[in-house]
């Protein structure tokens, strides 16, 4: 079965007060019901389609490299998710004593990595009729086969995604000055 990567979500981190850096990083790594034209057809993937594939051991990899693993969801250092919006998301817990779980919580934090991808197999699909490119030109992806992993990344295939870095500030009840607080980062791409 062949194997497929796509670019398509967010990054985002998450740090308690007063942390110099985030104990939680993570994002969309895919969003549904969302068409993308990627150059010679165009592809979409349904609500639904992660289903299946949930309880999979989910590697979180930077730029889907094997050599450069973030978590895992059987180790619990990451968990996988389909959100309210049935958009799958993902997060890691960083080990910042790796140099290169820093590199990338570094590079996500200044905003060079801002969007997130995945790798996956499909076992259901159709071809349906793109405006753009004609018969049988826009890939609907309808059920995973399988999940392998979920990745911040430098170049997304998919443009619907964004990179996010956040406080766990951000929820609680400003008391402080806005400069005392963890910035807040995020870019959304349409």
């Amino acid at each position: 079965m062949e194997i497929i990567k796509r670019a398509i979500g967010e990054v985002k981190y998450r740090a308690a007060e007063g942390d110099a850096m985030p104990s939680e990083f993570g994002g969309i790594a895919a969003v549904v019901d969302s068409t993308t034209d990627l150059r010679f057809f165009e592809e979409r993937i349904e609500r639904g389609a992660f289903d299946n594939v949930l309880n999979d051991d989910v590697r979180v990899l930077f730029n889907h490299d094997a050599d450069a693993i973030l978590g895992r969801t059987n180790a619990n250092t990451a968990k996988v998710w389909v959100n309210d919006d049935g958009n799958l998301e993902y997060s890691w817990i960083p080990d910042y004593d790796n140099p290169l779980h820093m590199q990338v919580a570094r590079s996500i934090m200044r905003g060079d990595v801002t969007q997130s991808s995945f790798a996956f197999t499909v076992t259901d699909y159709a071809w349906e009729r793109s405006d753009k490119y004609g018969e049988n030109s826009t890939h609907v992806i309808k059920r995973l086969g399988e999940l392998l992993d979920v990745s911040p990344v430098t170049y997304p295939a998919y443009k619907d995604t964004m990179a996010e870095a956040r406080s766990i500030l951000e929820t609680k009840p400003k008391k402080t000055n806005e400069s005392d607080l963890i910035d807040i980062i995020k870019l959304k791409y349409k």
